[in-house]
């Protein structure tokens, strides 16, 4: 149960990272002459589920085996070192998600008919190949951030799950999860464009 309680919890936070990741390394590419601003709501939506989607891939089953022994938490070390996993993994797969995430925003914008849908999902699929190393590589520096805050909230919520008042252990993984989660999605999606584009 320890185990499962935690493997959840962090998977959601690390969701919620992952939104915020991409969202900030979009905003990152801003020309150096031109004014960062916010995506609009479809492309920032559609931009937000991929970064989780590459978060929530690469994220239950490491934490799953790796923290057989819930029982107990570990170290800050461990979860800094899983964090830069997380960084790196998440990183590369949202990467690689980038030419599918385009085409869902451009199809939700109307610009593709559904019958072009398929053949272009399967030229994403292909074009990922490349765009895994393009793309992660130039949002490195950003999911390195967010594998640090990672690292740091996950350590937090594993000493939560292991807490000797069992309403804590029980309930405050989930919810402080949740808190951090949607505070970090809400200031990458709010946050001053000029500020935010500097974590990229």
């Amino acid at each position: 149960m320890l185990r499962v309680r935690l493997t959840v919890s962090v998977s959601l936070y690390a969701a919620a990272l992952g939104s915020a990741a991409i969202l900030i390394s979009i905003m990152a590419r801003t020309g150096q002459w031109e004014e960062a601003a916010h995506l609009t709501w479809i492309p920032g939506l559609i931009s937000a589920i991929t970064g989780a989607i590459a978060a929530t891939v690469v994220t239950p089953l490491a934490i799953y085996h790796l923290r057989q022994h819930a029982d107990d938490s570990a170290s800050i070390l461990l979860w800094l070192l899983l964090g830069i996993g997380f960084a790196v993994g998440a990183g590369f797969v949202t990467g690689a998600l980038v030419p599918l995430n385009v085409v869902f925003i451009t199809f939700a914008e109307g610009d593709i008919k559904l019958g072009e849908l398929p053949s272009l999902i399967v030229e994403g699929v292909f074009q990922g190949i490349r765009s895994f190393f393009i793309d992660g590589a130039l949002s490195i520096y950003t999911w390195l951030i967010a594998g640090v805050l990672f690292g740091v909230g996950a350590w937090i919520i594993d000493k939560l799950n292991t807490f000797s008042n069992p309403v804590v252990a029980k309930y405050g993984p989930l919810v402080l999860a949740i808190s951090m989660g949607i505070t970090i999605v809400a200031i990458a999606a709010f946050g001053p464009p000029e500020t935010l584009r500097k974590f990229g």
